[in-house]
């Protein structure tokens, strides 16, 4: 959720790597989509509200502009559906545990990721309650822009109807989660799927290319607001 020190990279613990798979929240390179219904825009700032030569107790105090949804994130049920829970109402436990990476990076830019691709990633390890983290390694390159979105591929209905099959707790995107496929909204209704089916989506991931194994513990608690 949060922005780590680079240093946590490849800290050894005595269980393995803890990798950060979180994109760095900065305001000179982060920035989201404003479109229609938005009452303002709000991108990410920080901002000094105190330093230390003002006096008080000689320290530094930032503040910081965003909209809840920046940076790496996960989006609680009601996101997309009204009524249904908010973050804070979800269980910790569905932010840690087993996680899978499905390396579907043979998929570019308007093309879907089919179930048959899951299959071959992660089919044979894949169990229900598993968070699966789709790697295609497009968010090394993150900058935000139309371009960024054009070389995202789509999750396609077929491969959204496979996951709600197989149970997982938590879908993660290192590309742009909102592509579509041909003749699809500009916003999928998939996200709703996700939601309605009890999935939680986890996108602007990134690093996945520091994993080595398939199968990884996915530690990832939201901020409690």
């Amino acid at each position: 959720r949060t922005t780590r020190n680079e240093d946590c990279m490849n800290l050894n613990l005595p269980t393995g790597r803890l990798v950060d798979i979180s994109l760095p929240l900065d305001a000179r390179t982060f920035h989201m989509r404003t479109y229609k219904g938005f009452k303002k825009d709000m991108q990410f700032e920080v901002e000094v509200i105190k330093a230390y030569e003002d006096g008080g107790y000689g320290q530094i105090v930032r503040g910081a502009h965003m909209r809840l949804h920046a940076g790496t994130h996960v989006d609680a049920p009601s996101h997309m559906i009204k009524g249904a829970p908010d973050l804070e109402e979800m269980p910790l436990h569905s932010y840690f545990g087993d996680a899978i990476v499905a390396d579907v990076r043979h998929r570019s830019g308007g093309e879907a990721i089919t179930p048959q691709d899951l299959e071959k990633a992660v089919g044979d390890i894949i169990l229900p309650g598993d968070r699966l983290l789709l790697r295609t390694d497009q968010n090394q390159k993150y900058d935000g822009s139309p371009e960024w979105m054009r070389r995202a591929p789509y999750v396609n209905e077929a491969a959204t109807n496979w996951c709600i099959e197989k149970r997982i707790a938590l879908i993660g995107f290192d590309f742009y989660h909102g592509a579509t496929g041909p003749g699809e909204d500009e916003h999928p209704t998939r996200v709703g799927d996700y939601a309605r089916a009890g999935i939680i989506t986890m996108p602007y991931i990134c690093n996945l290319d520091k994993i080595s194994k398939r199968r990884v513990t996915l530690i990832a608690f939201p901020l409690n607001i």
